[in-house]
């Protein structure tokens, strides 16, 4: 089982988190799905009300909260691991990058910031103190990867390596595997061409199952759409988009189904 208790090396994928309208039952059925989905046990903390951490095996895995008011649809946040929140959102400003908020400080918890890479692809900080970010990752239920999808992939990488140090294994012409300057694996770029045009670049979520297509099926009979599978070298994986609008990946990976880890895993 891939837990983890110590905090997460600067420029990896740590923390992800989805909001939802408080009105309409939003939240309650994303808590809902999300636990039937993938058997995580939702847990409401009365200090931050509108937030819930969501838990695998008693780890925490990702969390569901409150919208702010934005008319965005729902969409899930990668967060990136830092040991110094004001130095990395210096770094995202030089880099030619936007810093959307004020750090925000969570007292006991951590401290986050909300930044946009060039391209306009969202993403979140996390300085962990109470809450290093993951607890559990690769195993059903849990994030296994995390993929940029972008139509400038050499923007991109250059963006995210001045901020992060990442360096790059370029699987061909239009992917390339992000590392930590450790070598360490922890994302994947993607030039996504097919993107529409009304949609955004973004980072893409994927979370491990034991079955791509019991999960997807699963996800269906709950009111989520199947938007596409495939058939990936790392896996089976199948893109799914949440009734409230969220878009995310499922993929059984031979880590899931061997409990041996693989490059694809962010642990």
């Amino acid at each position: 089982m891939s837990e983890r208790t110590t905090p997460w090396p600067t420029g990896t994928p740590c923390w992800v988190d989805c909001a939802f309208e408080p009105a309409h039952r939003g939240m309650q059925h994303a808590q809902d799905f999300y636990e039937k989905l993938f058997g995580w046990d939702v847990q409401r903390d009365e200090e931050h009300a509108d937030y819930r951490v969501c838990r695998k095996d008693d780890q925490p895995v990702a969390g569901l909260e409150h919208k702010n008011g934005s008319d965005a649809p729902p969409f899930w946040t990668t967060y990136f691991a830092t040991d110094d929140i004001t130095a990395t959102c210096e770094a995202v400003a030089a880099a030619g990058g936007r810093v959307l908020t004020e750090l925000i400080d969570i007292a006991g918890v951590g401290r986050s910031a909300y930044c946009a890479d060039p391209t306009g692809a969202f993403f979140g900080l996390w300085q962990g103190a109470g809450l290093i970010g993951f607890g559990l990752v690769n195993e059903p239920g849990s994030v296994v990867w995390n993929d940029l999808m972008t139509r400038d992939l050499e923007g991109s990488k250059a963006f995210y390596s001045k901020v992060f140090g990442f360096t790059y294994d370029q699987r061909d012409s239009a992917y390339a595997v992000a590392k930590l300057p450790s070598g360490e694996t922890v994302a994947g770029m993607h030039q996504a061409n097919e993107l529409p045009e009304d949609a955004p670049p973004s980072w893409l979520v994927h979370f491990a199952v034991a079955d791509r297509d019991s999960s997807a099926q699963i996800a269906q009979e709950l009111g989520a759409a199947i938007l596409m599978t495939m058939d990936t070298p790392f896996g089976p994986e199948a893109l799914l988009q949440g009734k409230h609008g969220e878009v995310f990946a499922v993929i059984a990976t031979a880590d899931t189904e061997s409990d041996t880890e693989t490059d694809t895993a962010t642990a």
